[in-house]
């Protein structure tokens, strides 16, 4: 799926509402790939798609930053989400721009899937003291398959630790 198809299939959506007692409401996340590991962050975090970007290497940073990205003249922290959760460095060239207040952040990825729209029903949160999921902030039962859903603030906290 590329950038164009993506913004025609959100304008396309209707926003999640509170619908009729028989229906429930929705919520739209942005499903991506990172290897063959799927992950989900709902679609205002992503600022855009950028795709044929060179990472220039950055000394000292732990082993799940490679490096910087240059879009449009601001350097982007790349985050390798895959040596963060398996320990094997992604292959890639396209990165997701994401939207922070005071952070420049993007994560590698492999593969747009799609934008999906799913009632509230299918999202299940996670315990604050869950430390195994302390990188994700809900769990999507996207057609049986379970997608995590990226907590940026933690991830990003845990950089902060790390460099620490």
């Amino acid at each position: 799926m590329n950038t164009d198809e993506l913004v025609e299939a959100l304008e396309e959506l209707p926003e999640g509402e509170v619908l009729s007692s028989a229906e429930e409401e929705t919520k739209r996340f942005f499903i991506f790939k990172v290897g063959e590991s799927s992950y989900a962050l709902p679609p205002e975090c992503i600022r855009e798609i950028v795709p044929e970007m060179a990472i220039y290497p950055l000394p000292a940073c732990p082993p799940y930053i490679p490096g910087l990205v240059n879009c449009h003249g601001t350097p982007h922290t790349v985050y390798d989400l895959r040596v963060l959760f398996e320990n094997e460095r992604l292959d890639t060239k396209q990165f997701l721009v994401i939207n922070t207040e005071n952070d420049s952040v993007a994560f590698g990825c492999s593969e747009v899937e799609e934008i999906a729209e799913l009632s509230l029903s299918a999202v299940s949160g996670f315990a604050d003291r869950d430390t195994d999921a302390r990188y994700f902030q809900a769990m999507l039962d996207l057609s049986g398959k379970r997608v995590p859903v990226l907590s940026i603030p933690q991830i990003l906290k845990a950089l902060e630790a790390d460099l620490a």
